[in-house]
Parts: C-alpha cells; sequence; structure tokens
C-alpha cells in the first residue's frame, strides 16, 4: 500500500480486518494524507483554515463514524485527529512505516512487483509484493500556469501547496489566480486581511452552497431519493434550485459558465459570493500578461499586486510507475472502474475519483473489491471487456466535462457505487 491518506486508510483497513498481510508506505511523519499536521517547508494541499465541504455523517467511515462532538464540518486538526483514531481503531498505524519514499514499482521477471524504497536516513530497499495498491493521491504536484511575462513579475507569487496562514499578507495586494474550492477558501481569508483580493476566473464555474434545502449537498448527492431520479431531473432540480439561492453568477461580476451543472467541477462556497457582494473580494478575468508587478486582465483591466497565490491544482502523476502506466496516450487515466490497469495484474488504484460529493463510501467499495480481488473472491473479467470498459467512460467524460486527467476521474456517485458492488460479484476472468 502506497500511501496512508483517507483512501490508503480505506483499503488498508479492510485489508487488515480479511486478515491479509499489509505493508503501507508513507513518506510523511504521520497518516492522514492533505488532512496531516504539515511541519516547516513541508509542502501540500491542506492550510491552517482548512475544513470539510462535504459532511462529517459521509465523509467519515462507514464503521468508525466521525465524533458526535465534531461539528457538521470539521476542521483540518479535527479530520487528522480522526484519521489517526481510525488508523489505530483498524490495527492499521503499526503496519505503516513512515518516513518511506516510493522511488520505483516495477515488474519482476517472476511476475511479482519490485518496491523501491528509501527512507529519511538515505538507507535504500527493494522488496518484492505479490499486490500493489497506489493511494498516494493525486495532491503533491504543484500546477503552475505558463503567464506571458511572469519571469518580469517583482512581488512574491506561491502555489496554494506553500499556503498555511494570513499571516504575513496583511496589508498586502493579492491576486488568487483560480476558481476552486482552494481559491475560494483563501480569497475569502485573504480578503480579512488584505488590501485588496482579488479572485482571477479563466473560465465560468458553477457556485453552490455546502448545504442546500437544510441538507448537506453530499448527502443530497447520496440519498436513496436522488436515485431514483434521472441525471436531467437531478441537472434541473439543482439549476432551479441554485437560481433562486443566488441568481445569475454575472450579478456578481463573474463569468457565466459554459457549461451546465454536472458538466465539470463545482465551486463550493458558502462565503465567496458574499465577500463579492461587499465588495472584499473583487472578481477579475484571466491574466493576459504580467508586467513588473502589474496583471494585465482579459476583461482590459489593469492592477498592481504584491503578491499572487496559485490555486491552479496539482498534476496527476506517478513518477515511481513506469511511464504511461494507467494513462492513455492523450493524458487521461485509462483505469477499469478506475482502479485497475487493464494489463497488469496485481496493480490497483484507490481514491482517484472525484464525485459530486464524499469520497469516502466509494474508497470503501474500492477497498472491499480489491481485497475480493487479492483473496480471490472475486475476478476481473477478459483484457477487452476491461479495456471497452475504460474508453466507454473516457468517452462520455470527455463529451460531459473535457479531455484532462482531471476530467477522467469524474464519477457520479450512485452510478459508479453499483457498478463496483455489482463487479464484486463478477465472473471469472477468461483468457485474453
Amino acid at each position: 500500500m502506497i500511501g496512508a491518506g483517507i483512501s490508503g486508510l480505506a483499503v488498508a483497513g479492510t485489508l487488515r480486518s480479511r486478515g491479509i498481510p499489509t505493508t503501507v508506505l508513507e513518506r510523511s511523519d504521520e497518516v492522514g494524507g492533505l488532512w496531516r499536521h504539515r511541519g516547516p517547508g513541508d509542502r501540500g494541499p491542506s492550510y491552517g483554515s482548512l475544513h470539510l465541504n462535504t459532511s462529517k455523517g459521509l465523509t467519515g467511515y462507514s464503521d468508525f463514524p466521525v465524533p458526535d462532538a465534531y461539528p457538521r464540518y470539521p476542521s483540518h486538526q479535527q479530520m487528522a485527529s480522526y484519521l489517526r483514531s481510525y488508523a489505530e481503531h483498524k490495527g492499521v498505524t503499526e503496519h505503516v512505516e513512515f518516513g518511506s519514499d516510493v522511488l520505483g514499482v516495477t515488474r519482476s521477471p517472476d511476475g511479482t512487483w519490485a518496491v523501491a524504497t528509501c527512507n529519511s536516513t538515505g538507507g535504500s530497499e527493494v522488496r518484492h509484493f505479490r499486490h500493489v495498491v497506489v493511494a498516494s493521491g493525486h495532491h503533491w504536484s504543484p500546477r503552475v500556469p505558463d503567464i506571458p511575462g511572469m519571469a518580469t513579475f517583482t512581488g512574491r507569487a506561491i502555489h496554494s501547496a506553500d499556503y498555511s496562514t494570513p499571516d504575513g499578507h496583511a496589508g498586502k495586494r493579492v491576486a488568487v489566480i483560480g476558481f476552486g474550492n482552494t481559491a475560494a477558501d483563501l480569497a475569502v481569508e485573504l480578503s480579512r486581511v488584505c488590501e485588496k483580493t482579488f479572485v482571477v476566473q479563466r473560465r465560468g464555474v458553477h457556485v453552490v452552497p455546502k448545504t442546500m434545502f437544510g441538507t448537506a449537498i453530499d448527502e443530497i448527492a447520496s440519498s436513496p431519493w436522488w436515485a431514483r431520479m434521472s441525471f436531467e431531473e437531478q441537472r434541473r432540480l439543482i439549476e432551479l434550485s441554485l437560481r433562486v439561492i443566488r441568481g445569475d453568477l454575472t450579478d456578481y461580476g463573474l463569468l457565466e459558465p459554459d457549461h451546465r451543472v454536472f458538466g465539470g467541477p463545482l465551486t463550493i462556497s458558502d462565503e465567496l459570493l458574499s465577500r463579492i457582494n461587499h465588495g472584499a473580494v473583487i472578481p477579475k478575468r484571466a491574466v493576459e500578461r504580467i508586467e513588473g508587478p502589474v496583471l494585465h486582465f482579459a476583461d482590459g483591466s489593469a492592477e498592481e499586486v504584491d503578491e499572487i497565490v496559485h490555486c491552479t491544482g496539482f498534476h496527476i502523476e506517478f513518477p515511481f510507475l513506469p511511464d504511461g502506466l494507467g494513462f492513455e496516450p492523450g493524458g487521461q487515466l485509462a483505469l477499469y472502474q478506475r482502479v485497475v490497469p487493464p494489463r497488469e495484474t496485481g496493480l490497483y488504484f484507490a481514491g482517484l475519483i472525484r464525485p459530486f460529493g464524499a469520497i469516502t463510501r466509494l474508497v470503501e467499495e474500492q477497498g472491499r473489491w480489491i481485497a475480493d480481488l487479492v483473496q480471490g473472491r472475486a475476478a476481473l473479467p477478459p483484457v477487452g471487456e476491461m479495456e471497452a470498459e475504460v474508453q466507454a467512460h473516457l468517452e462520455a467524460a470527455r463529451a460531459r466535462y473535457g479531455r484532462t486527467a482531471g476530467d477522467s476521474v469524474q464519477v457520479d456517485f450512485a452510478r459508479y457505487l453499483a457498478a463496483l458492488r455489482e463487479r464484486r460479484g463478477a465472473p471469472a476472468a477468461q483468457p485474453a
């Protein structure tokens, strides 16, 4: 098992509960993934004020609920504590090798996987495993846009992976580039201490509150009544509700999305639109070029800023795997049911999905399926059938979302959960 974040712990917990020998390789000094406490100089997607955007009821593991005393949307520190408790409860902690950085995973002549690692003291070793689960996530390799003139910028530019608290930003003029969940969080937070805070969007995105109809949005997405609705009915309900709740996004100076709801990632925020309405956050179009301290925007305006915070996401990559493994030539992920590379037995991916809602129930089911495959309780279909499923998924993703690696990990909660449960009863594999 590579990684001890929320997905790795879900799979490791299932493997341990079935008595399957498990080694967890974690390069940091504690479990929790993006929710763990970051030490000085430690990069990552978490920041001091980070809270869940999904409810604790569905983000917590099904057999180990988040404490009742926690709020509906627990803090970064509360989630870190909860995940440590889960790892101890499942007996996973004693099987985690902390400070273990995976350098390479390659197929050996005997069919096993050779896993090369190094530790914090510089020691290295190669071990062989019949099965390897990659659960290292995709929030660790920052993506920064190539903006003309960026080299001339006279202020400070950082990625959100380097952001921790608003300390040190007070009184500055800051441009937050991006319009996802992190950009919304940081723009809101910085607007309380900065002289001016700009949020820069390249593309219109649907802004959704954390709760609708008094219910957390992820609880809506996982409810039986929601699953009984057709996709078009679901879409119309949310679009109409958003129109009533917040009106047109153009009324806030934001770009109108060029896609309908569920045609791309959502930005979840209860505060962003309010801060825009109060003039504390100023929307801007994409940065066309930079000249010294001045950012020139696509709407023709220009602003002098002291700092740029790139909230532009992360690359999906696995440098320890052979080039191209798990990806198609165009860069999208090519995994059967988002878990299995069709032509690589004994290798699995966990958590490489982005549902409209909490991920936990889905990675728990991934873990059960992986455990079934390891134990021989379930079997994979022929390679050709798996590759056909991958292509069908990618074609649907391209039509609905786009052609990037991030687009290929989008899944519908109920449909994907049902597909995984069906796979657990799949017939034995036949020769390819």
